[in-house]
């Protein structure tokens, strides 16, 4: 790095929404020097450069006259792969917004791209990086709460039909797939993180409601190497929004509840009840829930494992991202470490519009859905599948 080693020079490359997190983010931490930002619209540029106090730039090659050194990408999902491409040839790192590609060959792509190039990609999963999580991680990792067997993964959000309304929503060429892909693919990352390599998906994908080309609901029964089995369920059609895993072990239960982010205090761990008390379970159906009293081994080990409170927002992976970068560090959240989770989408989508079970060694470049969440089927077959009765 040249200039001060203390402060890193980033940029924001599209200047719709989710940019403004990243800019937050940016602006909150002492360590970043925001420089400039780019978008395909001038005027849509030069606003968000007023907002931020950075430069508009007519194109990314203006980067390299900036020794900018970190490139948040928020384009829409169907132009990520090009645009990070690109800037790893200008030698920038980059922190790319979820989903990172639409499909797997992008993803793989950019890998290669990125095995050429002095900077990394990093992938936008903030739900990692809140303090619940890295503690859930760290205790489920060294057995200290158990041996997970079962969990639910839950992305229950209402979206309108006018959220389709820009023209790249809605369709397979500008989001690349639907909610699965797009919306719960936060909590199935959270999912696959804390519980490992998975193994099988059979899943059904709907549209039921919504006027997209690809499913507004879809539901997933999952393997786990480990053993453990879990479904995940993702939906725009639910008033009442909800984001939660849930995850049983040997020793409890562990459980997380938000909407869009979570902190500390949305996390709950419910330890085993004392043998006295499962003895009793559903004895006296017609009773209330009866005050269990708890196996004392796992009671106080989420409570004691407390630090500080990181709620899981854009400023929390950014933060550790910058402090990585500065210090030299490896960073976790690589593009790498999230392909096991475009890897899952793209067999649920498989297992969906195929029908049957999809392993992850099923997902090769050979295979029509590596390419595609649609598998390149037509509009009438992709129809059909998601509306059937």
């Amino acid at each position: 790095m040249t200039g001060n080693p203390d402060v890193l020079r980033v940029a924001i490359v599209g200047c719709g929404g989710i940019a403004r997190s990243h800019g937050r983010a940016y602006a909150a931490d002492p360590r970043v020097e925001l420089v400039a930002v780019h978008d395909v619209s001038p005027a849509a540029a030069q606003a968000f450069a007023d907002e931020v106090g950075a430069t508009a730039i007519n194109s990314l090659a203006d980067l390299a006259a900036l020794d900018v050194q970190l490139v948040s990408v928020c384009t829409p999902p169907g132009t990520h792969t090009d645009t990070t491409v690109e800037l790893l040839g200008l030698g920038v790192c980059v922190l790319l917004e979820k989903p990172p590609t639409v499909n797997l060959a992008d993803m793989d792509r950019i890998a290669q791209a990125e095995a050429v190039a002095p900077g990394s990609v990093f992938v936008v999963f903030q739900h990692r990086h809140g303090s619940g999580a890295k503690r859930a991680h760290r205790l489920l990792a060294d057995g200290s709460l158990g041996v997970p067997q079962v969990a639910v993964c839950e992305t229950l959000w209402y979206r309108p039909d006018s959220y389709f309304d820009p023209e790249w929503r809605g369709n397979w060429v500008g989001e690349g797939g639907g909610p699965t892909l797009g919306h719960g693919i936060h909590q199935i990352d959270l999912l696959l993180h804390l519980l490992g390599e998975w193994s099988t998906v059979d899943a059904v994908a709907a549209r039921v409601a919504r006027p997209v080309e690809f499913e507004d609901v879809s539901t997933a029964s999952v393997t786990f190497t480990s053993g453990a089995v879990a479904s995940v369920t993702t939906s725009l059609l639910s008033p009442r929004e909800t984001s939660r895993i849930r995850i049983d072990t040997t020793g409890g239960t562990l459980e997380v509840e938000h909407l869009y982010g979570y902190a500390d205090a949305d996390w709950s761990w419910y330890p085993l009840p004392d043998a006295r008390t499962a003895a009793a379970n559903g004895q006296d159906p017609g009773a209330g829930r009866r005050n269990a009293d708890h196996d004392g081994s796992l009671q106080d080990v989420w409570t004691a494992s407390a630090g500080e409170d990181v709620p899981s927002n854009h400023a929390a992976q950014i933060h550790d991202l910058v402090g990585d970068l500065l210090a030299g560090r490896p960073h976790p959240t690589t593009l790498a470490s999230t392909r096991p989770t475009m890897e899952f989408v793209t067999a649920l989508y498989a297992s969906s519009l195929e029908g049957g079970t999809v392993a992850r060694a099923d997902l090769t470049p050979d295979r029509p859905f590596y390419r595609s969440l649609d598998g390149g089927l037509s509009a009438q077959r992709v129809s059909a599948r998601l509306t059937r009765a």
